[in-house]
């Protein structure tokens, strides 16, 4: 899960809510909270480096876990 403190679609707090959930339901996951992305919501959809990095963890993260 990647979100940026400046997404004004899907607020950090309610993300750090999830993250809350998940940890007390005892789930495994992977969570990167960036400070104010370029492009905010859409941050890892444009042509930066930041992006660039984020949907390879993603990536990896998918292939290790779904194979």
């Amino acid at each position: 899960m990647h979100t940026t403190t400046n997404d004004q679609d899907v607020n950090v707090v309610e993300v750090e809510q999830l993250i809350t959930a998940l940890k007390a339901a005892g789930k495994k996951f992977e969570y990167k909270i960036y400070q104010d992305a370029p492009g905010g919501h859409s941050f890892n959809r444009i042509d930066t480096t930041l992006a660039q990095d984020s949907c390879r963890e993603i990536y990896q993260f998918l292939e290790k876990h779904l194979k």
